[in-house]
């Protein structure tokens, strides 16, 4: 990479703090807020309840909400990792209707977890909604969170930001609970970048540079310990990218002892 990790960290940092602040530009040639709400398949229930200057801040690769189904999803503990404004939350929270259950928001940028809380406030009291709902700010790659505690952790349209993937997922692995699940959305490769694509800085704020090809986050998530890897959804973009769900598992089982092991 022309950019080192520590750049391009700050720089996506910074981007996504000023998107925060500002909004989207709506003249960007791109289908997005709730018209992109609409297109991946929100409950339309909810999406008419989401204020229109969150929608301005609304940056998903895709809808894990209908596979977030477990027996017993209304006493889950679910991360929701680089939430933004905590939208997907809203969405679970109120669609799943969660009792005992939790969403924890991630976010690094304190300006969305602001503007996600006093929306997410305002909605529980109106619709008298009980889950528990938190907001946290932190980097993903060193969660403030114990070993093995929540059945999801979620990340739409975020995975991409990161290159150092694998010290990211060894920390989803570590507080997903055994047999718990990953849910990604994001931008995946059918094949190359054209190299026109690849060069500027800003491509990794749009989930483009740091997009991976399946067999190689495969092999990632494989080698983390994920088990069960299996593509959910998977719509072109604009070749070669697709934007895709992924769904992977923590599945526990005793480990063989090594040749030579005590």
């Amino acid at each position: 990479m022309v950019e080192s990790t520590k750049n391009i960290k700050s720089y996506v940092r910074k981007a996504y703090e000023k998107l925060y602040t500002d909004g989207v530009r709506h003249d960007l040639p791109i289908v997005q807020g709730q018209d992109l709400a609409w297109a991946l398949g929100y409950d339309p229930c909810f999406i008419q309840a989401v204020p229109e200057a969150l929608w301005a801040r609304f940056f998903p690769c895709g809808n894990p909400v209908p596979w977030m189904t477990i027996e017993g999803i209304e006493e889950a503990k679910i991360l929701n990792l680089g939430s933004g404004v905590g939208l997907d939350a809203f969405f679970v929270a109120f669609g799943k209707r969660l009792r005992n259950g939790a969403v924890v928001n991630v976010d690094i940028a304190h300006e969305a977890l602001k503007q996600g809380k006093n929306f997410m406030d305002a909605a529980k009291a109106a619709h008298g909604v009980k889950a528990h709902i938190f907001w946290v700010q932190a980097d993903a790659d060193t969660l403030p969170f114990p070993d093995a505690v929540f059945e999801f952790v979620v990340m739409n349209g975020v995975f991409n930001l990161f290159e150092r993937k694998d010290l990211l997922l060894q920390e989803v692995f570590r507080v997903l609970k055994n047999h718990g699940a990953f849910l990604l959305a994001d931008l995946m490769r059918t094949g190359p970048l054209p190299p026109q694509w690849g060069t500027a800085i800003e491509a990794w704020l749009w989930c483009v540079n740091g997009s991976l090809e399946e067999q190689e986050l495969f092999g990632i998530l494989h080698t983390t310990g994920f088990e069960q890897v299996e593509i959910l959804r998977r719509d072109c973009e604009v070749e070669p990218l697709w934007r895709e769900i992924i769904r992977a598992r923590k599945s526990w089982s005793p480990l063989p002892y090594a040749s030579g092991s005590i």
